[in-house]
């Protein structure tokens, strides 16, 4: 977990970020993203993964996302289970595809953790359980516009009573050489349900 939550607007909000929100009906509790140069080694080391960045990623603005809004883990328990987690990732978990497959095409022995994180709700699993979060776990691989695609998917669990807050995170890894992998996360809920302050740690 990371550095204390100070508050904001939506003003602070990007714009596009602030018109996907709105379109959706979502108004947005909390916000947290990843920096690669506050931590030049890669996100905090998640027991339970190996050879990838994707799920260690993911966990870390989660639980910077929910910190800022919450406080400490776990969330209280009347938040905590109307609190439902949507992935969104254009590529997926490519690093752990990639070890998979070099293990299987040199014919050496792959560690069976690669098999449980290949799975992408495995590392969703670890932060609803650490957050005590009882809402629907989902993740979606979007043609179109990653933000658009996961706050309208959010917009709709709302809507129809599966979740009254959802945290959505959008992970990609670095394609190129020399590309940072990105992650960031939004606590959103329906506009007309949410409170006026939102939580942010950036």
């Amino acid at each position: 977990m990371t550095s204390a939550p100070t508050a904001t607007t939506t003003a602070a909000l990007p714009t596009a970020l602030a018109d996907a929100a709105t379109a959706a009906g979502l108004t947005v509790l909390a916000r947290a993203g990843w920096d690669p140069a506050e931590r030049p080694g890669g996100p905090p080391n998640l027991p339970g993964f190996t050879a990838s960045s994707f799920g260690p990623l993911f966990a870390h603005v989660a639980d910077r996302c929910l910190t800022a809004f919450h406080g400490t883990a776990p969330a209280p328990p009347e938040d905590g289970r109307d609190t439902g987690l949507v992935l969104v990732s254009r590529l997926g978990d490519m690093a752990t595809e990639t070890a998979v497959t070099g293990s299987v095409d040199r014919g050496t022995k792959a560690s069976p953790l690669l098999f449980y994180q290949s799975v992408p709700s495995a590392v969703l699993g670890v932060v609803s359980a650490r957050w005590g979060l009882g809402g629907p776990v989902i993740c979606i691989s979007p043609a179109g516009d990653p933000w658009a695609e996961g706050l309208e998917l959010a917009g709709l669990l709302a809507e129809d009573g599966s979740a009254r807050d959802v945290l959505v995170v959008l992970v990609e890894l670095g394609v190129d050489e020399g590309e940072p992998d990105s992650a960031e996360a939004l606590l959103v809920r329906a506009a007309a349900a949410a409170p006026g302050a939102e939580g942010v740690a950036e």
